[in-house]
């Protein structure tokens, strides 16, 4: 495998369904079996998103809007209502209204309304509220994103979601706002049935296996992202990986997986990697998760979950031969979490300046391949390799 090639070629939108993402998904799959690996495919029912072009017209004016990722469409007039708060969307009358949610009631992204994961009880009671009210539609008025570079972004991002929804900024609403009159309103989304997969590249212990090993990726990325460190990286980290550990004879079984739904709303990937688990979850000693790393400015940071003494002193040692690995802060927004929750051993690793510089540029247009280090790519896939076998050592 040509590293930079590759890297370049997977650096490229590729949410889940798309054409891009079948190819890549190929190409890994390709990559996996010439070095030996044994892959699973595990399909599965998902949505393919299109968007065209959606706006407001009121008076003499014409904005442009942005639908939500997965947004059923909308086009019709309507009369605006705008809603600041839970009180007032539990108070006011939003039937057959073109609801602007803004300030403190759009303050944050809504979780998927059946995200099998993480649902606060704050989303689903606003989304009961929208659903039970019957608006014509929703428009939410954000600003920047606190986990990545959009400005604004969506608020629901959900396809599951019964009511039309888009977004705006704060300086398109109040322009909207200060006209008289109804809107017209055209929200230009369309969904479409589609069938992708979950692979998994997996190498069996020689004898009867210790437990499990798992070291993942998410391999896909949002609409609208080339998607280079979130998380092309992380997946050229993953076949490097591959490689060093095609000829090493473990006692533990070895799952590599490039998660595909990691943004995804269904997050469909990851379900059917946990049905195909869930009877040998308990057999699973550590899961490596790598997302956004090898900024071209950062150093490798790794978090722990869950991790006993021992693993914890294997992972030091480890990072003893590598300054640019260093601890990071614990972050529970990938697909460790959902086994962190469940009490696994847990090893998280990304950017060590994740929050300071990587999240402003991800699921943005930005995040493309001079963002990253190649060198850091290497280093980190050396690290990780010489953990998985230090771990396996004991």
């Amino acid at each position: 495998m040509n590293q930079s090639e590759f890297l370049k070629t997977i650096s490229k939108e590729r949410p889940v369904a798309s054409v891009s993402n079948k190819e890549i998904l190929d190409k890994i799959q390709t990559e996996a079996v010439q070095m030996g690996w044994d892959v699973i495919s595990k399909p599965f029912d998902c949505t393919k998103w299109e968007k065209g072009r959606s706006f407001i017209d009121i008076g003499n004016h014409s904005y442009e809007i942005f639908p939500s990722p997965f947004s059923k469409s909308y086009k019709g007039n309507g009369d605006i209502i705008v809603i600041r708060s839970l009180e007032e969307l539990e108070s006011f009358n939003i039937n057959e209204k073109v609801v602007f949610l803004k300030d403190n009631i759009a303050k944050e992204p809504m979780q998927p309304k059946i995200f099998p994961f993480y649902y606060p009880d704050e989303h689903k009671h606003i989304i009961d509220l929208l659903e039970e009210k019957k608006p014509k539609a929703v428009i939410a008025v954000t600003g920047k994103h606190a986990m990545c570079g959009l400005d604004p972004f969506p608020m629901f991002e959900d396809g599951n979601l019964s009511i039309p929804s888009a977004f705006i900024n704060e300086s398109t609403a109040n322009n909207i706002l200060r006209e008289n009159g109804t809107v017209n309103l055209n929200i230009d989304s369309n969904n479409s049935n589609e069938k992708s997969r979950q692979i998994i590249a997996t190498r069996k212990a020689k004898d009867k296996a210790a437990g499990k090993i798992i070291v993942c990726a998410h391999m896909d990325t949002k609409y609208g992202t080339p998607g280079a460190i979130d998380n092309a990286a992380g997946v050229v980290i993953l076949l490097k990986i591959m490689d060093m550990l095609k000829t090493y004879e473990c006692i533990y079984d070895i799952d590599i997986i490039p998660f595909n739904g990691e943004e995804y709303y269904e997050v469909k990937g990851q379900l059917e990697y946990l049905d195909y688990i869930k009877d040998d979850f308990d057999a699973i000693k550590l899961v490596i998760n790598i997302d956004s790393p090898c900024h071209k400015d950062s150093k490798t940071a790794v978090s722990t979950y869950n991790v006993g003494e021992k693993l914890s002193a294997t992972l030091c040692s480890e990072m003893e031969k590598n300054s640019n690995i260093v601890i990071g802060d614990q972050w529970y927004a990938g697909d460790h979490a959902v086994f962190a929750f469940r009490g696994t051993p847990c090893i998280a690793v990304t950017s060590s300046n994740l929050f300071e510089s990587v999240l402003q540029i991800t699921h943005t247009q930005r995040d493309t391949v001079d963002q990253i280090s190649d060198d850091m790519i290497n280093q980190t896939a050396e690290f990780l390799t010489g953990l998985v076998k230090s771990v396996a050592e004991y």
